[in-house]
C-alpha cells in the first residue's frame, strides 16, 4: 500500500517543533524556516523520528517550498 498523503495531512506535524509537513518525493518536509527537518519515506513508511531527520540547507528547503506553492522565506502558503 503506497504512503497516501492526502489522507493523513491533516494529522501529520513535525515531531521536533510540531510544524506543518509536506510531501515532497520520497521525503516530508517541515515548513519551519528555523529548522528545515526532512523526514524519510521509506517502504511507504513516513520515519517520523528526529534522529533519522536531516535538516535541509535553506536554499534546498526555499526551493521545496516554492514547488509546493509556499513562500520561501516562510513556508505560509503563497
Amino acid at each position: 500500500m503506497a504512503f497516501e498523503y492526502e489522507k493523513v495531512k491533516d494529522i501529520l506535524v513535525c515531531p521536533k517543533c510540531k510544524g506543518e509537513l509536506i510531501h515532497d518525493g520520497d521525503s516530508l518536509i517541515c515548513v519551519n524556516a528555523e529548522t528545515r527537518w526532512s523526514y524519510p519515506i521509506v517502504d511507504d513508511i513516513p520515519r517520523l523520528l528526529v534522529d533519522e531527520a536531516k535538516q535541509l540547507p535553506l536554499e534546498d528547503w526555499r526551493e521545496v517550498m516554492q514547488r509546493h506553492g509556499r513562500d520561501a522565506d516562510s513556508g505560509q502558503p503563497g
